[in-house]
């Protein structure tokens, strides 16, 4: 009986078409899970939530609730719209925070508030970007920055909604920037 393999040089050739060809096959595995899905189908993540236009409305006129107040300088109206969100539950923002808030409020004055975006993830991850137009401009050339822009984030809790801040670990929704 010959021997299956002449050298160590025939085993490793034997070896790396071995190991090539289960990399290839693990490789089509892995494709062929990530393209399981029907060409154009969109596979929505299970924690999305149910969302109707009334929910919308709802946070619409709740933003607009909000706008008012701003716009008529009553930020104690204003701050007694917008809670804390801590562990899935409102609570009443800090004094330092709110101190924040209310100081941030009396600097800018605005003419009007626009709703940019609203993005509804789950009922207690939505975000309200919003704008506060400082000035009208003159013309399509005016160049100058009358934008201010911010977040806020609505929760819907117990099928009510409220406005709140950011946790203190999201950023995302305690800063502003100017749009050039």
């Amino acid at each position: 009986m010959a021997p299956l393999l002449k050298s160590n040089k025939d085993f490793m050739t034997l070896k790396n078409k071995l190991l090539t060809l289960l990399c290839s096959v693990l490789l089509l595995t892995l494709f062929a899970g990530c393209t399981s899905n029907k060409k154009g189908e969109v596979v929505e993540p299970e924690e999305k939530m149910s969302l109707s236009s009334t929910d919308t409305t709802e946070v619409r006129n709740l933003m607009n609730q909000y706008f008012n107040y701003l716009l008529n300088k009553d930020f104690d109206g204003a701050l007694s719209m917008v809670s804390q969100l801590a562990n899935d539950s409102l609570r009443e923002m800090t004094p330092e925070l709110k101190e924040h808030y209310q100081m941030g409020m009396k600097i800018v004055s605005p003419i009007r508030f626009e709703i940019e975006n609203m993005v509804f993830e789950t009922e207690t991850d939505c975000e309200v970007k919003y704008s506060a137009i400082l000035f009208e401009k003159d013309g399509s050339d005016d160049k100058r920055p009358n934008k201010m822009f911010y977040a806020i984030k609505p929760v819907r809790i117990d099928g009510k909604w409220y406005l709140t801040v950011a946790d203190n670990d999201d950023l995302n929704t305690r800063d502003s920037k100017i749009d050039i």
